[in-house]
């Protein structure tokens, strides 16, 4: 599927995406996962701010651009539970006051 592509240029020169539309909505990329080259073709796996993860492969000799895998956003993981601290010791607490106190 062709699709609309913004770019900028990286520090070697090359175009790199930074926002495309897809069905009328603007997608901003965060962050470029991943690229690749495979004659005569570029592919860039980027990810968007809902979680989403695209391939855009990009022809540079035809200067077009074409949307070619969508992944579904990761549900996040459970955060792990903190382990209970343990019990504290009255006497412990007793001890130290009266050494404070006894001298």
């Amino acid at each position: 599927m062709r699709i609309s592509v913004l770019c900028h240029r990286g520090p070697k020169g090359e175009e790199l995406p930074c926002a495309f539309h897809l069905g009328g909505c603007r997608l901003p990329i965060l962050a470029v996962l991943s690229r690749w080259t495979d004659t005569p073709h570029r592919y860039f796996e980027v990810n968007v701010d809902d979680g989403r993860r695209f391939v855009l492969r990009h022809d540079p000799s035809a200067r077009c651009w074409e949307l070619t895998g969508v992944f579904a956003a990761l549900r996040p993981q459970p955060r792990p539970k903190p382990a209970p601290l343990p019990p504290r010791s009255r006497a412990s607490g007793l001890s130290l006051r009266w050494w404070r106190f006894g001298r």
